[in-house]
């Protein structure tokens, strides 16, 4: 059995669990969380913080942890989905077509006023004029990223839906740096697994630094 075929198994029995969850448990669960990583030093520290907006459904929602992070002065970006020609961004994969770029976002009304786009119908921020808010085109660091994720593992591994978005991103940004920013993945507690073999990670997959699943801190003691 192939090893795609073995995460996408993983990736049906995670979304069984979540497809019994309401919205008000999901709001719990994700508000709980909020609080967690509003008293996490790294991300009290943190000045410039990536986050994504989350899926309509199955998905810890992060409206809380975005609302939090402009009440506290903090620079916030969001993912948008471009193709690669957009920017003449170069393959990390083949076959890939599209990357995420992090684009700066102002205030509650830009994102009060986001649209969906694209295959997954989330809200992505837009363009300021001269894509002066794009991160790397405009040479800005992020102190600490906050990944989505179908599931994680107590020791800080990650399985993500598949597409390979952010350990694209991950990738470019090393290349561009030589260095990462502290990768933090969150989630709702169903998504947790024991046993990270489960996982069934690869070289490509990106490990993290913490996972934060609604009162519970994980951290991977892994060096930069």
């Amino acid at each position: 059995m192939s090893l795609r075929t073995l995460k996408n198994a993983t990736r049906k029995e995670i979304g069984n669990k979540l497809n019994v969850l309401d919205n008000v448990q999901i709001k719990q669960q994700s508000d709980q969380t909020a609080n967690t990583l509003s008293t996490f030093p790294p991300f009290q520290k943190a000045q410039n913080i990536a986050v994504y907006l989350n899926l309509p459904n199955k998905e810890l929602h992060t409206d809380k942890i975005i609302t939090n992070c402009l009440n506290s002065n903090k620079k916030v970006y969001l993912p948008r989905i471009e193709l690669l020609n957009t920017f003449n961004d170069y393959k990390n994969f083949p076959n890939q077509k599209s990357c995420l770029h992090f684009l700066s976002i102002n205030n509650q009304f830009e994102i009060d006023n986001l649209q969906l786009r694209g295959k997954y119908k989330i809200r992505e921020p837009n363009y300021h004029i001269n894509n002066s808010n794009d991160l790397l085109l405009n040479n800005e660091k992020l102190d600490l990223i906050l990944l989505p994720g179908v599931a994680f593992s107590n020791n800080c591994m990650r399985l993500g839906h598949g597409a390979g978005f952010y350990d694209d991103f991950i990738k470019r940004y090393r290349e561009k740096y030589n260095e990462i920013p502290l990768l933090v993945g969150i989630g709702l507690p169903d998504q947790l697994i024991d046993d990270h073999k489960l996982l069934h990670i690869e070289d490509h997959d990106e490990p993290l630094d913490f996972v934060i699943i609604a009162d519970h801190i994980y951290s991977s003691n892994k060096q930069k």
